[in-house]
């Protein structure tokens, strides 16, 4: 949702039909388990599989890890508890590799040491898989160098308290580390979890690959909902993810990809033929437009009530509100820029989220995080004149007309247009 977008803001086109094409139920073994009865993907996705994000000293977006949300199983779980996580994760990542993973972003993997002494590591791998482990003898050590040797790519974790790792540092082209750590000096790319602090960063080389709250927003805070989880998770992966990524998170979340596909075949989608599932339609659509669609569906939530239909009419009605008076001459980055602060304005209330922790969890740009955070910026400027529309507050629409050197029938006839537009989105929620 980076890029400048040269169509206007009008929405056009499209047809609607919501029909899914029938896909054949996948059941999948238990990995892990020896004899282990078979797994439902349906039930496996309902355990809300998702992708961690991770960034560099940039803040650019470099990797994912595949987690379960909501699982923080101690390492003083009982082990049927641990094995289970473990076997729901790697199942999930079976399912991924089945069905096409991504080939643009790492995936970051953690496994245990009884996977690193089993099959399955070889019998799921990918080029972009990164597998990561504790070594904590030599035993292990072996292992993890001999499924090296074979093509795998591990990231095994610095223990400060036993040399295993270290000592054969010049094996590994990743190596996991904590924050709270001394930064080895090793040529391999250095994998900082725990990351709390700005202050932490500058401590480790530019080549290092961070994860944590600072980055992400803590983990799934306590007022908000699962439901909710999924739809940050979804807005994420839209204005952040790459193209594969979000057809990955439709993959695991199939009960959204109705909705999706509704959406892309109402006005709103803008397609000139109906789709004729959520993957075709994320193909027709193509990256921005497929970014939009995703995150108006994450607005909204599976099961949209009146109440969040409104909210993601609202949010479309900011986001082309904005994206036209941009081209009609008010300052800002982009109108692409425009439409996101826009899009993004509502996110809030829509997520029961503080601004500071959705702008980390969603790793917004400079310019969107500072309009989000009411700063003086022309961007910020125009969400109040967005607001003044909403409140028909005449005063303070003369004043911004007259700010932005633009008249303020244009204005009003761009806020209008806007609203009709999104209107759309209401049916398709429906």
């Amino acid at each position: 949702m980076t890029s400048d977008d040269p169509t206007p803001s009008q929405i056009v086109g499209g047809g609607i039909n919501t029909r899914e094409s029938e896909q054949p139920v996948v059941v999948t073994q238990m990995l892990g388990i020896d004899n282990g009865a078979p797994v439902r993907e349906e039930h496996l996705r309902a355990r809300f599989l998702s992708f961690d994000p991770l960034f560099d000293s940039a803040s650019n977006l470099v990797a994912h890890q595949l987690v379960l949300r909501g699982r923080t199983v101690s390492a003083d779980a009982p082990p049927a508890l641990r094995q289970m996580d473990e076997d729901m994760l790697l199942t999930g990542l079976y399912s991924l590799t089945q069905g096409g993973l991504s080939n643009e972003l790492p995936l970051l993997v953690q496994i245990s040491t009884d996977v690193l002494f089993s099959d399955v590591p070889q019998q799921i791998n990918h080029r972009k898989l990164i597998w990561c482990v504790s070594l904590d003898n030599e035993q292990h050590l072996a292992r993890a160098l001999a499924l090296q040797e074979v093509g795998l790519t591990l990231c095994p974790t610095l223990n400060p308290n036993n040399p295993v790792v270290l000592d054969s540092a010049s094996a590994w082209r990743y190596l996991g580390c904590h924050a709270d750590d001394i930064p080895p000096k090793v040529a391999a790319r250095l994998i900082v979890d725990g990351v709390r602090h700005s202050r932490v960063q500058p401590r480790w080389p530019e080549s290092a690959w961070f994860k944590g709250s600072y980055f992400s927003g803590d983990t799934q805070p306590a007022e908000i909902s699962d439901e909710q989880a999924v739809q940050l998770d979804l807005l994420a992966i839209a204005l952040r993810g790459s193209a594969d990524t979000l057809a990955q998170f439709f993959r695991l979340n199939p009960d959204m990809a109705p909705r999706l596909l509704a959406i892309a075949n109402s006005q709103v989608g803008g397609l000139s033929r109906p789709a004729e599932s959520a993957a075709h339609a994320l193909v027709m659509l193509g990256p921005q437009r497929s970014s939009r669609v995703a995150a108006l569906l994450a607005l909204a939530g599976t099961d949209p009530t009146e109440a969040t239909r409104q909210v993601a009419v609202t949010a479309l009605t900011r986001a082309l509100f904005m994206g036209k008076i941009t081209r009609l001459g008010a300052p800002a980055e982009s109108s692409a820029a425009a439409f996101e602060i826009g899009l993004l304005s509502i996110a809030p209330h829509a997520l029961s989220l503080p601004v500071e922790k959705l702008i980390r969890k969603l790793a917004l740009p400079a310019t969107s995080a500072r309009a989000l955070s009411a700063h003086p910026t022309p961007e910020g400027a125009m969400l109040k004149l967005t607001h003044a529309c909403e409140k028909n507050d005449v005063e303070t629409l003369a004043m911004y007309a007259q700010q932005l050197d633009i008249p303020l029938h244009q204005i009003s006839v761009a806020y209008l247009d806007a609203l009709i537009a999104a209107s759309e989105l209401d049916a398709a929620l429906h």
